[in-house]
């Protein structure tokens, strides 16, 4: 039976090949530069990581030229660009210490997350199968929460860990992909009478249309907000607030939201200690410089000294800042490239909004308009809100950067969602 992907002539994904070089050349100079100025030379993890992520791009990339999808061929590139930036700044950070197999961990799950980018390339046959069972999808993330509660690993305040075996992840990074798929499917069906005007005092719609998709989305964020894990619960009601209004185009919705958004951050300031912590560091964090303000103010310095150009791949301190391949990769980054740096790496990103927005504009059904659009916000929304927790201008939350920082459960569903937008692409140029 044939495939749903289109098929053309095999090898046909030029665009893609060109950028890949440069991600190739971009990667091994990266890695040897941080080997010298480390006093490394070209060690084991200098060689052998850059080689091994190549050749599973190259592979990769073979494999959907040969299948001759037609699909986006910027996306892919784009964001191996920023994975490889992300492997070069955890071993600039971890080399020589004894945090040094972050580097080949994050490796062992760019390989699973090839596999979940590959897979939405090719099954299901039809993308309307995820519309059809968009109440099981959110069951099976509703379960998945609630596991997490109950068996889950308590970190820094939060039970949000899940531990299968020797592997531990974070459900919700999942949990965020079935959110968007069923709020897409869910507006698709019923967006005309969610968007109208004809319900209780005009502003309400029809209690049985509209209790169904808030019931969902709040259970989802009620259990993340249980669980003490605030950015994830920011990220879902962000979420949900997108996918309304441009399900419905109605901004009273968003209005709607950030009124409730205000005295529920009040709430959930009174009731966790450790959200707390984090609100008065983030005033002040010289009222503990050396204790819970350190992160933050090392994060800041870092920042600080990469000027306009930077200290140099290998020249400056950002392994200072605890926990810095997590939480605080964008300043170690910027720190030794720059402000330069900086800008060129938000540009990445902004061409991958670009893209998805667009591939969400032209996708042929309302529904993959709005999943495409869903999953395009998310990756666009963690950007915003770790880039402006490493500038002090919100306080932390726990966000990972998208492809860049190191967190498995993070880099699979991020390439989930991009082998999703490419495949979306792909219909839309059947």
């Amino acid at each position: 039976m044939r495939l749903a992907v289109p098929t053309s002539r095999p090898l046909s994904r030029l665009t893609e090949t060109r950028l890949l070089l440069w991600v190739a050349a971009i990667t091994v100079i990266g890695f040897f530069t941080v080997a010298l100025a480390l006093g490394q030379g070209l060690d084991g993890n200098a060689f052998i990581v850059p080689t091994a992520f190549l050749v599973i791009a190259f592979v990769v990339h073979a494999a959907l030229a040969l299948r001759g999808l037609r699909g986006d061929q910027i996306m892919l590139p784009v964001c191996l660009g920023l994975t490889g930036i992300g492997l070069i700044v955890i071993y600039r950070v971890t080399a020589g210490t004894d945090v040094a197999a972050l580097l080949t961990q994050q490796l062992a799950w760019f390989v699973v997350a090839m596999a979940a980018f590959v897979l939405p390339l090719f099954v299901p046959r039809d993308l309307s199968l995820l519309s059809r069972y968009k109440y099981t999808w959110m069951t099976f993330g509703l379960l998945l929460l609630v596991a997490t509660v109950v068996r889950g690993e308590e970190i820094n305040g939060a039970r949000i860990w899940f531990r299968l075996g020797p592997l531990s992840f974070t459900p919700w990074e999942l949990v965020k992909i079935v959110l968007v798929v069923f709020l897409a499917a869910y507006l698709d069906e019923y967006r005309e009478v969610i968007a109208s005007r004809r319900g209780v005092w005009r502003f309400v719609p029809p209690p049985p249309y509209l209790v169904p998709i808030v019931a969902m989305a709040f259970a989802a964020m009620f259990i993340l907000a249980f669980e003490k894990d605030i950015g994830a619960t920011l990220v879902f009601f962000g979420i949900f607030l997108a996918m309304l209004y441009l399900g419905t185009g109605r901004a009273s919705y968003v209005l709607a939201g950030v009124a409730i958004l205000a005295p529920a951050a009040y709430l959930v300031y009174r009731l966790y200690a450790h959200v707390q912590l984090r609100v008065e560091m983030w005033q002040n964090p010289w009222q503990d410089a050396l204790g819970s303000g350190y992160q933050i103010l090392h994060g800041l310095f870092s920042l600080g000294n990469g000027g306009l150009l930077g200290a140099g791949l290998g020249a400056g301190d950002p392994q200072t800042i605890p926990v810095v391949w997590s939480d605080f990769v964008f300043a170690a980054f910027a720190e030794e490239t720059g402000f330069i740096g900086a800008l060129a790496l938000l540009a990445l990103y902004l061409v991958l909004l670009y893209r998805g927005f667009s591939i969400a504009i032209a996708a042929p059904t309302t529904f993959l308009q709005l999943l495409a659009a869903g999953l395009t916000f998310v990756i666009g929304m963690q950007t915003l809100v770790i880039v402006a927790g490493n500038a002090k201008l919100i306080p932390l939350t726990g966000i990972t950067l998208p492809f860049v920082a190191y967190g498995g459960s993070s880099l699979v569903t991020n390439f989930l969602s991009i082998g999703l937008l490419i495949r979306i692409s792909a219909e839309s140029r059947r």
